[in-house]
């Protein structure tokens, strides 16, 4: 038996029974649903007899015969490939992890979360006692009492609403805990000056503020730092745990892959402490968003002007003038005010392996929930890099502050 799905970190449920009670039909239904919701469904077959996907004289049949372990062909449209064994596993966890959720068709067997099908007669495939067993589905006729006893959902095959709700439920349910991170490692070359220590009202360092606003979110705070860094006073903040970076020189993706990989079985919700103008209703907002099957869910606006492809040309893209070419239009990604699930680790270690250390360009590549950033709240994401800037932000922080007082 398949055991390697315990390493999926995209939540799965096999759907167990005999043959012919309708697992098949429940599944295309299942499918159908949340791919009009836009969930990526990964569905995997365990088919106890051999199978053949290939026809013999054809070139890719040739190749196999002749000892290829890995065979793909591919159209404008879509892919197939098929390997053998000693491939299997890095191949379907690989592929598989990349959608929503997984539903796996057969296993009844598996020590796995499942929803079983009774038989026409109403009888269990498997011992009520067999772990995993989530939900019940029958046909009709129900045999054990002991079903309702151990309050096992139970539903009629005709009912796919409420099994697709149930799964649904299921799924969502499956959410990591959010730990919190403020990334305060950088080198502040063009500051002059750490940033994380900056204050820009009432002398409170803009640390313990980013600490403060990620604090009714996540069960945890961290300080992704580098170990050189000396923080003063800020090392020793209650409740607060340090974490240097293992991967030196490499940014905030550096620092998101130690945080990830000493928690692994943690989300994380990060920022950076020199964005002086968040607030905590952009973190409650993106929270409230979040869609702990994607990679990730993120911020996302229109991109500042940048030069076009073609010269001579500029593409304005300020959200006021249209942009010449729309196929060039793009949305620019904020990373530093983000939740990251737990399967993000894989592409992130692969994006470090292959020196790409923009945190934006890997959350392109992938399935991450987009969240536009309202027109209202574009300047809340700025940053601080110079001295200029910092003294901007600091007077236009002071003036917000009188106002207020002023309102109140």
């Amino acid at each position: 038996m398949d055991v390697y799905w315990e390493q999926f970190k995209t939540p799965f449920l096999c759907i167990a029974g005999y043959s012919g009670v309708g697992k098949t039909t429940l599944l295309e239904d299942l499918i159908r649903r949340f791919s009009a919701e836009n969930f990526s469904v990964g569905y995997y077959k365990h088919d106890a007899h051999r199978f053949v996907i290939d026809k013999e004289g054809k070139d890719t049949h040739r190749a196999r015969s002749a000892g290829a372990g890995i065979i793909t062909i591919n159209d404008p449209n879509h892919f197939a490939m098929v390997g053998n064994n000693n491939f299997k596993k890095w191949t379907i966890t690989h592929a598989l992890e990349q959608c929503d959720c997984i539903l796996i068709e057969g296993y009844k067997q598996s020590p796995f979360n499942k929803i079983v099908f009774l038989d026409a007669k109403g009888n269990m495939p498997v011992s009520l006692e067999t772990h995993g067993i989530k939900a019940v589905i029958h046909q009709g006729t129900v045999n054990d009492r002991r079903i309702q006893e151990k309050m096992i959902p139970l539903f009629h095959r005709d009912d796919l609403q409420k099994i697709y709700e149930f799964v649904r439920t299921h799924f969502i349910s499956c959410a990591s805990p959010l730990y919190g991170a403020v990334f305060v490692g950088g080198q502040s070359k063009r500051m002059g000056k750490p940033k994380f220590s900056l204050s820009y009202n009432n002398g409170v360092p803009e640390t313990e503020r980013m600490i403060k606003l990620l604090s009714p979110f996540c069960e945890k705070i961290f300080l992704s730092s580098r170990s050189d860094l000396d923080m003063g006073p800020l090392a020793n903040l209650p409740d607060v745990e340090r974490v240097n970076d293992d991967h030196i020189g490499l940014g905030p993706v550096g620092g998101l892959a130690t945080l990830m990989s000493r928690h692994p079985d943690k989300a994380w919700m990060i920022t950076a402490c020199d964005m002086p103008f968040i607030q905590e209703k952009n973190f409650e907002h993106i929270l409230n968003e979040r869609d702990p099957l994607r990679y990730g869910t993120c911020y996302v606006q229109d991109e500042v002007p940048r030069k076009s492809s073609k010269p001579g040309k500029e593409i304005i893209q300020d959200g006021n003038k249209p942009a010449p070419n729309p196929r060039e239009r793009r949305w620019g990604i904020e990373p530093m005010c983000a939740i990251y699930e737990p399967k993000f680790i894989l592409p992130l270690y692969e994006s470090m392996s292959r020196q790409e250390l923009s945190l934006s360009r890997t959350i392109r590549e992938l399935p991450f929930k987009q969240v536009k950033i309202p027109e209202q709240d574009r300047t809340n994401f700025m940053n601080t890099n110079t001295p200029e800037e910092y003294e901007a932000a600091r007077l236009k922080r002071v003036q917000e502050r009188e106002q207020e007082k002023n309102t109140s």
